[in-house]
């Protein structure tokens, strides 16, 4: 089907079959900006992305991607853990993608964490409207991303369906820990 797609690239194809303009979002690791940038041209300039990451170095790459697409004005950066995102969004959100391990080209000790990255899906999964999704690639590769990993996916392995359903996008025939897509859906209860 995509014999090559990357899980980054698999949730941004998901992702944008679901997400409509006006809605709000949220990109709880910004990173270099790209999950943003999608995210804003997603919601158009009706809508609003929330975007967190602890590093200024990641909200100044994410902030000049935006800028140069013309989408600053949807979105708010904001330099903080994902795990205080309720600090800064009270509205319910359509969508939230988590990019989870460290800024790519970065400092490589900076990474998330399973407790924090945990404490900050279970936030956003409060904020989620009924029909929400939440897309979380895992990078298990990296020291501390295999047991960040694992407790990401036991933890959502482990929600009542419904309202949750939980699916998982993995390549299985590699030898070296490769990145995946978990995907979290709330259930629209009509």
């Amino acid at each position: 089907m995509y014999p090559h797609l990357k899980a980054a690239e698999l949730s941004h194809a998901l992702l944008e079959k679901l997400i409509r303009p006006g809605q709000t979002v949220i990109d709880a690791t910004a990173g270099k900006g790209h999950d943003t940038l999608f995210l804003a041209q997603q919601v158009q300039k009706e809508g609003k992305v929330y975007a967190f990451d602890v590093q200024e170095e990641a909200l100044a790459y994410t902030r000049q991607l935006l800028a140069a697409h013309g989408l600053l004005e949807q979105t708010e950066l904001i330099r903080d853990s994902h795990v205080f995102l309720r600090r800064y969004v009270q509205e319910p959100v359509s969508a939230a993608i988590y990019n989870l391990g460290y800024l790519p080209g970065g400092d490589k000790k900076i990474i998330t964490a399973a407790d924090t990255t945990l404490a900050s899906l279970r936030e956003c999964m409060e904020l989620l409207a009924p029909g929400g999704v939440i897309a979380v690639v895992v990078y298990p590769g990296h020291p501390g991303g295999e047991q960040e990993a694992a407790c990401v996916e036991a933890y959502l392995g482990n929600l009542a369906a419904p309202p949750w359903y939980v699916f998982s996008w993995k390549r299985v025939n590699h030898k070296v820990p490769a990145p995946y897509l978990l995907m979290v859906e709330k259930q629209n209860c009509r």
